[in-house]
Protein backbone atom coordinates (compact mmCIF):
# COMPACT_ATOMS: atom_id res chain seq x y z
CA UNK A 1 0.00 0.00 0.00
CA UNK A 2 2.85 2.37 0.84
CA UNK A 3 4.49 1.65 -2.54
CA UNK A 4 1.21 2.44 -4.33
CA UNK A 5 0.97 5.74 -2.47
CA UNK A 6 4.56 6.62 -3.38
CA UNK A 7 3.86 5.92 -7.05
CA UNK A 8 0.76 8.13 -6.94
CA UNK A 9 2.66 11.00 -5.32
CA UNK A 10 5.46 10.70 -7.86
CA UNK A 11 2.98 10.82 -10.73
CA UNK A 12 1.29 13.88 -9.20
CA UNK A 13 4.66 15.64 -9.05
CA UNK A 14 5.44 14.74 -12.66
CA UNK A 15 2.03 15.91 -13.85
CA UNK A 16 2.36 19.22 -12.02
CA UNK A 17 5.88 19.75 -13.36
CA UNK A 18 4.74 18.97 -16.90
CA UNK A 19 1.91 21.50 -16.77
CA UNK A 20 4.05 24.22 -15.21
CA UNK A 21 7.02 23.69 -17.54
CA UNK A 22 4.58 23.80 -20.47
CA UNK A 23 3.00 27.09 -19.44
CA UNK A 24 5.82 28.89 -17.61
CA UNK A 25 8.99 27.24 -18.86
CA UNK A 26 11.75 25.58 -16.86
CA UNK A 27 13.27 28.84 -15.61
CA UNK A 28 9.92 30.36 -14.70
CA UNK A 29 8.84 27.34 -12.63
CA UNK A 30 9.92 26.88 -9.02
CA UNK A 31 9.99 23.68 -7.00
CA UNK A 32 7.59 25.35 -4.56
CA UNK A 33 5.05 25.90 -7.35
CA UNK A 34 5.35 22.29 -8.44
CA UNK A 35 4.79 21.18 -4.84
CA UNK A 36 1.71 23.36 -4.42
CA UNK A 37 0.12 22.09 -7.62
CA UNK A 38 0.94 18.47 -6.74
CA UNK A 39 -0.22 18.84 -3.13
CA UNK A 40 3.24 17.99 -1.83
CA UNK A 41 5.56 19.97 0.41
CA UNK A 42 8.55 21.29 -1.59
CA UNK A 43 10.89 19.25 0.61
CA UNK A 44 8.85 16.16 -0.23
CA UNK A 45 9.70 16.52 -3.92
CA UNK A 46 13.34 15.81 -3.12
CA UNK A 47 12.32 12.43 -1.73
CA UNK A 48 11.52 11.44 -5.32
CA UNK A 49 13.89 13.62 -7.34
CA UNK A 50 17.31 14.82 -6.22
CA UNK A 51 16.95 18.15 -8.03
CA UNK A 52 14.71 20.21 -10.28
CA UNK A 53 16.92 19.11 -13.18
CA UNK A 54 16.40 15.44 -12.30
CA UNK A 55 12.65 16.06 -12.27
CA UNK A 56 12.89 17.66 -15.70
CA UNK A 57 14.86 14.73 -17.10
CA UNK A 58 12.27 12.30 -15.71
CA UNK A 59 9.90 13.96 -18.19
CA UNK A 60 12.32 14.73 -21.01
CA UNK A 61 13.96 11.31 -21.30
CA UNK A 62 10.83 9.27 -22.14
CA UNK A 63 9.60 12.12 -24.39
CA UNK A 64 12.81 12.07 -26.43
CA UNK A 65 13.00 8.28 -26.53
CA UNK A 66 9.41 8.09 -27.77
CA UNK A 67 10.25 10.43 -30.64
CA UNK A 68 13.35 8.51 -31.69
CA UNK A 69 11.47 5.20 -31.48
CA UNK A 70 8.71 6.74 -33.60
CA UNK A 71 11.26 8.00 -36.11
CA UNK A 72 12.78 4.54 -36.44
CA UNK A 73 9.36 3.01 -37.04
CA UNK A 74 8.52 5.67 -39.65
CA UNK A 75 11.82 5.22 -41.48
CA UNK A 76 11.10 1.51 -41.87
CA UNK A 77 7.90 2.33 -43.78
CA UNK A 78 9.70 4.42 -46.42
CA UNK A 79 10.82 2.57 -49.53
CA UNK A 80 13.28 5.10 -50.93
CA UNK A 81 16.73 5.36 -49.33
CA UNK A 82 16.99 9.11 -49.81
CA UNK A 83 13.53 9.66 -48.34
CA UNK A 84 14.52 7.62 -45.29
CA UNK A 85 17.73 9.54 -44.66
CA UNK A 86 16.12 12.91 -45.33
CA UNK A 87 13.34 12.14 -42.87
CA UNK A 88 15.89 11.38 -40.14
CA UNK A 89 17.61 14.74 -40.58
CA UNK A 90 14.31 16.60 -40.92
CA UNK A 91 12.87 15.19 -37.70
CA UNK A 92 15.99 15.84 -35.59
CA UNK A 93 16.85 19.27 -36.96
CA UNK A 94 13.40 20.69 -37.70
CA UNK A 95 10.40 18.81 -36.33
CA UNK A 96 11.60 18.16 -32.77
CA UNK A 97 13.11 21.65 -32.20
CA UNK A 98 9.82 23.18 -33.37
CA UNK A 99 7.68 20.87 -31.23
CA UNK A 100 6.16 23.30 -28.75
CA UNK A 101 5.08 20.63 -26.30
CA UNK A 102 7.89 22.37 -24.40
CA UNK A 103 10.69 19.87 -24.11
CA UNK A 104 13.22 21.09 -26.68
CA UNK A 105 13.15 24.70 -25.50
CA UNK A 106 12.99 23.71 -21.84
CA UNK A 107 16.05 21.52 -22.32
CA UNK A 108 18.01 24.59 -23.39
CA UNK A 109 16.77 26.50 -20.33
CA UNK A 110 17.58 23.64 -17.98
CA UNK A 111 21.11 23.05 -19.26
CA UNK A 112 22.05 26.72 -19.50
CA UNK A 113 21.00 27.48 -15.90
CA UNK A 114 22.57 24.44 -14.24
CA UNK A 115 26.18 24.43 -12.95
CA UNK A 116 28.36 22.26 -15.16
CA UNK A 117 29.24 19.83 -12.39
CA UNK A 118 25.56 19.03 -11.80
CA UNK A 119 24.84 17.99 -15.38
CA UNK A 120 24.63 14.22 -15.59
CA UNK A 121 22.73 13.13 -18.68
CA UNK A 122 25.43 11.38 -20.70
CA UNK A 123 23.54 8.09 -20.45
CA UNK A 124 20.66 9.67 -22.39
CA UNK A 125 23.00 11.10 -25.01
CA UNK A 126 24.64 7.69 -25.41
CA UNK A 127 21.23 6.02 -25.77
CA UNK A 128 20.12 8.60 -28.34
CA UNK A 129 23.32 8.19 -30.35
CA UNK A 130 22.99 4.40 -30.36
CA UNK A 131 19.32 4.58 -31.36
CA UNK A 132 19.90 7.14 -34.08
CA UNK A 133 22.95 5.29 -35.42
CA UNK A 134 20.86 2.12 -35.71
CA UNK A 135 18.13 4.07 -37.53
CA UNK A 136 20.72 5.48 -39.94
CA UNK A 137 22.01 1.96 -40.60
CA UNK A 138 18.45 0.86 -41.35
CA UNK A 139 17.93 3.81 -43.68
CA UNK A 140 21.11 2.89 -45.57
CA UNK A 141 20.04 -0.78 -45.83
CA UNK A 142 22.67 -1.90 -43.27
CA UNK A 143 24.64 -4.24 -45.54
CA UNK A 144 28.22 -3.03 -45.83
CA UNK A 145 27.59 0.15 -43.84
CA UNK A 146 30.38 1.32 -41.50
CA UNK A 147 28.81 1.26 -38.03
CA UNK A 148 31.42 3.57 -36.52
CA UNK A 149 30.76 6.11 -39.27
CA UNK A 150 27.02 5.89 -38.57
CA UNK A 151 27.68 6.50 -34.87
CA UNK A 152 29.84 9.53 -35.71
CA UNK A 153 27.17 10.97 -37.98
CA UNK A 154 24.52 10.34 -35.32
CA UNK A 155 26.67 12.34 -32.88
CA UNK A 156 26.97 15.21 -35.37
CA UNK A 157 23.23 15.23 -36.02
CA UNK A 158 22.44 15.32 -32.30
CA UNK A 159 24.95 18.13 -31.71
CA UNK A 160 23.23 20.00 -34.52
CA UNK A 161 19.91 19.37 -32.80
CA UNK A 162 21.07 21.39 -29.80
CA UNK A 163 21.90 24.36 -32.01
CA UNK A 164 18.68 24.22 -34.00
CA UNK A 165 16.65 23.92 -30.78
CA UNK A 166 18.27 27.14 -29.54
CA UNK A 167 17.59 28.92 -32.84
CA UNK A 168 13.97 27.77 -32.82
CA UNK A 169 13.53 28.94 -29.22
CA UNK A 170 14.98 32.35 -30.15
CA UNK A 171 12.66 32.63 -33.13
CA UNK A 172 15.53 32.80 -35.63
CA UNK A 173 14.44 32.59 -39.27
CA UNK A 174 14.92 29.02 -40.47
CA UNK A 175 14.42 29.73 -44.20
CA UNK A 176 17.67 27.93 -45.13
CA UNK A 177 16.63 24.68 -43.46
CA UNK A 178 15.53 22.94 -46.65
CA UNK A 179 18.94 23.43 -48.25
CA UNK A 180 20.73 22.46 -45.02
CA UNK A 181 18.67 19.27 -44.70
CA UNK A 182 19.40 18.35 -48.32
CA UNK A 183 23.14 18.87 -47.83
CA UNK A 184 23.19 16.72 -44.69
CA UNK A 185 21.15 14.07 -46.47
CA UNK A 186 23.80 13.92 -49.19
CA UNK A 187 26.51 13.55 -46.55
CA UNK A 188 24.74 10.66 -44.80
CA UNK A 189 24.01 8.93 -48.10
CA UNK A 190 27.73 8.99 -48.88
CA UNK A 191 28.17 6.39 -46.12
CA UNK A 192 26.25 3.81 -48.14
CA UNK A 193 28.43 1.33 -50.06
CA UNK A 194 28.65 2.25 -53.72
CA UNK A 195 27.78 -0.44 -56.28
CA UNK A 196 30.77 -2.07 -57.92
CA UNK A 197 30.94 -1.17 -61.63
CA UNK A 198 30.32 -4.11 -63.91
CA UNK A 199 33.43 -5.32 -65.70
CA UNK A 200 33.29 -4.98 -69.46
CA UNK A 201 34.43 -7.85 -71.63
Amino acid sequence: MVQVKKAEVRESILEAAYNLFLTKGYVGTSVSEIGRMAGVAPSGIYVYFKSKLALFYALYEPWMKERLDGLDAEVQTLADRRMRVRRIVEVIWLDIPEDYSFFASNLMQAVSTTPRGELDSTHLLDWCEDRLAATIETALDRRGVDRDACRNVAHIILMGFDGFAVRSYMGVNMEKMEAIIETMTDLVLSLAPQPTPALSN
